[in-house]
Parts: structure tokens; sequence; C-alpha cells
């Protein structure tokens, strides 16, 4: 009789020691906050949310056409100018845009009627204006002042 006496005690003992144990593992669970850099977002919930903050952000944000990467800080954006990938990219673009162009140069010798989209005098409509618009939305042009010449 002693020996199950003894027995239920642990066994109470026990489970009050898990139940603390647990209760400990939720206050720590609810107190835990995830780092900035760590949190995952939630695509469908923060869309509305992103583009009202794109709006703001929009003006301070750097973008790498070439490989379709944003950056916040010039820091960013300028280490980036610098590495590799980012070269290699830069080159394999130069490449084929200079085919491009000498593949445009023969076809408006070989077809002067082919105006490339636009009206004959060079213009484009204003559908193929806002469609540029919105592919370069966020896009920063640097200029390069040119001395007098």
């Amino acid at each position: 009789m002693k020996r199950s006496v003894e027995m239920e005690k642990k066994r109470e003992e026990e489970r009050v020691k898990k139940a603390e144990m647990a209760r400990l593992k939720a206050e720590r669970a609810r107190a835990y906050e995830e780092p900035e850099w760590a949190k995952v977002d939630d695509e469908l919930e923060d869309d509305v949310a992103e583009e009202e903050e794109e709006e703001g952000v929009r003006k301070n944000e750097l973008y790498c056409v070439a490989c379709g990467k944003k950056f916040k800080s010039d820091k960013q954006w300028k280490n980036h100018e610098q590495s590799k990938k980012h070269k290699d990219k830069v080159a394999e673009l130069r490449e084929a845009f200079g085919e491009e162009d000498q593949d445009d140069e023969d076809d408006d010798e070989d077809d002067n009627n082919d105006n490339g989209g636009g009206d004959a005098d060079g213009f484009v409509s204003a559908d193929e204006v806002e469609k540029l618009k919105e592919q370069f939305e966020g896009v920063e042009i640097q200029t390069e002042e040119k001395g007098d010449e």
C-alpha cells in the first residue's frame, strides 16, 4: 500500500512538472518575436499592404534591370555593380543588344516600310508608352554630365 501511495505522489509530481514546463514553453513562445530578417511574408495577406508601401518606397528603390534585383540602399547597389554575376549579365545583355541592333539595321535596309510598331514618323501609341512605363516603373535612371565638346 505504501508503495502505491509513493507511486501516486511521483506521478502527480511528474504531471505538475510537465504542466509547468508546458506553461513556460507556451509563455516563451508568446513572448518570442521573430527578427525582421527572418520573417516570411504571406503573399495573399501582404499584397495590398506591399502595394501601398511600394508607392513610397519606389522613390528610394534601386533596380538592376540586367539581374532583375531590387536594392534599398546605395551601398547594396554599388556592391552589386561590382559583383561578378552582375558584370557577366551586363556583358551578355550588351552582346544580345548588339546582335539585335545589327539585326534591326539589316531589317531596316531590307524593308523600309516596317516601322517597328510606331508611326512612319517614329512616334508610338499611348498604349505602348503606358506598357513601357509599367515595365520600367521604379527604375532609377542615372545620367552623367558631359563636358563641352
